[in-house]
């Protein structure tokens, strides 16, 4: 029987070197589209989406700020 290691495998996709899983995955998405099954984001998704993102990112660096804050010795 074989022992686990520490660290796993790379399996399925993460075999690829980085140019050939490049050449997968536009090919997927040229197909998608092809087929009418990819999303099209419109001018007002494409900046809502942005907007969540900014949000989530300050807040979570407010977060981290504060989170290092309490946790640092005063002087």
């Amino acid at each position: 029987m074989t022992q686990p290691s520490d660290t796993p495998r790379k399996r399925g996709f993460a075999l690829l070197d980085a140019d050939k899983m490049r050449q997968v995955a536009a090919l997927g998405g040229r197909t998608a589209h092809a087929a009418g099954r990819a999303h099209q984001f419109s001018r007002e998704e494409a900046r809502a989406a942005a907007r969540r993102s900014v949000e989530v990112r300050t807040r979570r660096a407010a977060e981290a700020r504060a989170a290092s804050d309490s946790n640092s010795p005063s002087a």
